[in-house]
C-alpha cells in the first residue's frame, strides 16, 4: 500500500493504517532504533510508540513524506530512550557521530537557540543537495542512521579511512557553508 492510502486510512481512522505501516516499514524502523538502541525491547517500544505517535497526530498533521516522518519519530524516540538509558553513560559509537557533527555546527551557543530544527534540517538538506552522491549518502548513513564507520565502508566496499575521509571533507564544506550562511560564527 502507498503513503497516501496510508495516511488516509489514518484520517478515516481505520486501524488498519497501522498495520499497512507495519508492512511497509517495520524493517526501517527497527533499523533506525537498532543503530541507537543496543536492546530490543527498547528497540521494540520506541517503534510501537512511533505507530502510536503517528496514529495520534495524523489527523491533523499530513505530512509530505511518511516514511521520513515516521523515521523521525522512531529516531527521536530512541534518543530519548538512549539518554535515559544511559544518563552519564553513552553509547560510544552513537557519542562520537554526533560529537563529529557538533564540530562543524556548534559555535558555543546552543544549536537550538539559534536555529528550529525545521530550519537547520532544510539548511543541511540544502547543502547536501550540492554534494556529490556518494558523500550525501556517506553522511546520512552516518548521521540520520548512525550506522558506524565500518559498516558504511562495508556498504560501500571502501576503506574504512577512505569512509572517514569522506566525512571529515564533508563536515568541514558544512560548516564553511554554514559560515557563509550566517548560522555560525567564524
Amino acid at each position: 500500500m502507498d503513503d497516501a492510502s496510508i495516511i488516509k486510512l489514518l484520517w478515516e481512522r481505520d486501524e488498519q493504517a497501522v498495520e499497512e505501516l507495519k508492512n511497509s516499514y517495520e524493517t526501517l524502523c527497527f533499523y533506525v532504533a537498532g543503530n541507537i538502541l543496543s536492546q530490543k525491547e527498547d528497540r521494540e517500544e520506541c517503534v510501537n510508540s512511533a505507530y502510536m505517535d503517528v496514529w495520534s497526530s495524523i489527523p491533523p498533521k499530513r505530512p509530505d513524506n511518511l516514511k521520513n516522518y515516521l523515521c523521525k519519530l522512531v529516531k527521536n524516540c530512541a534518543l530519548d530512550r538512549q539518554r535515559y538509558n544511559t544518563a552519564a553513560k553513552r553509547n560510544k559509537e552513537f557519542s562520537v557521530s554526533l560529537d563529529e557533527l557538533s564540530e562543524c555546527v556548534s559555535d558555543g551557543k546552543s544549536l537550538e537557540d539559534r536555529l528550529s530544527d525545521e530550519q537547520l534540517g532544510k539548511i543541511i538538506s540544502s547543502f547536501l543537495r550540492a554534494q556529490p552522491e556518494k558523500y550525501r549518502k556517506v553522511f546520512v548513513r552516518r548521521y540520520w542512521y548512525s550506522e558506524s564507520i565500518e559498516d558504511i565502508a562495508a556498504y560501500f566496499d571502501m576503506n574504512a579511512n577512505t569512509v572517514a575521509t569522506y566525512l571529515f571533507r564533508i563536515r568541514k564544506k558544512l560548516k564553511a557553508y554554514l559560515q557563509k550562511e550566517g548560522y555560525i560564527d567564524e
